[in-house]
This record gives C-alpha cells, structure tokens and sequence, in this order.
C-alpha cells in the first residue's frame, strides 16, 4: 500500500492487475486478474495489520460461443484473506538496524 494507507481505512491506490494469457505466437486466450485488498478489509491499529483480501480469476476463450463471436468466461477463480503486517518507517530503519544493515538511504513519502 502507498504510505498514507497505512493507518487509514481510505485506499488512494488501486491494487489489480489484468495480466494477458498468450501462447509462444502471440495469441491472446484469456485474461487473470488479480485484486489485492477489498474495501471491507478488517485493520487492527494495535497490532497494525490487515486483513488483506486477495482474489483472482482466470477467464478465458469460451470453446461453446459461436463462430461469429469469441466469448470468454471464468475458468477459475480464488479469493482468500491474509495478514498483512504494516510497517513503519522508524520501525524499518531498526529492523535493520537491529539486524545488522545500515538504511543507505529513504525515498518518497518514507523520508519524513
């Protein structure tokens, strides 16, 4: 998630990818989509982890439509919820810290 994420229910970013599925030629048969995260998803501010749901389908070329028509369908489809646990970037610097590395540097919205 983008760091203002972390501790806010609001998503500023969409995680989904549509991934096309071809063959050594180039030909398209179908498509997988993958969504991370849903808008119910629990967060426990205490122990600063979220319940990440993650879904994804498979749908492809329907071998029953027609000639005229390529129709696809859901092959599959998968939806499981994990624990994501956040971190921040005080607690990144002394995990490293603590482990040996030295934090080389800090970018983006992670350096203030």
């Amino acid at each position: 998630p983008h760091p203002r994420e972390t501790f806010s229910l609001v998503e500023c970013t969409r995680n989904g990818w549509e991934i096309p599925l071809e063959d050594e030629d180039g030909n398209t048969s179908g498509e997988l989509r993958i969504v991370w995260g849903d808008d119910n998803d629990h967060f426990d501010p205490i122990r600063q982890v979220r319940q990440f749901t993650v879904s994804m389908e498979l749908e492809g070329v329907d071998d029953k439509a027609t000639h005229n028509t390529q129709s696809t369908k859901i092959l599959q489809s998968v939806k499981e919820v994990v624990p994501l646990r956040h971190f921040t970037s005080q607690e990144i610097d002394a995990l490293a810290r603590l482990s040996g590395f030295e934090v080389e540097s800090m970018h983006g919205a992670l350096a203030k």
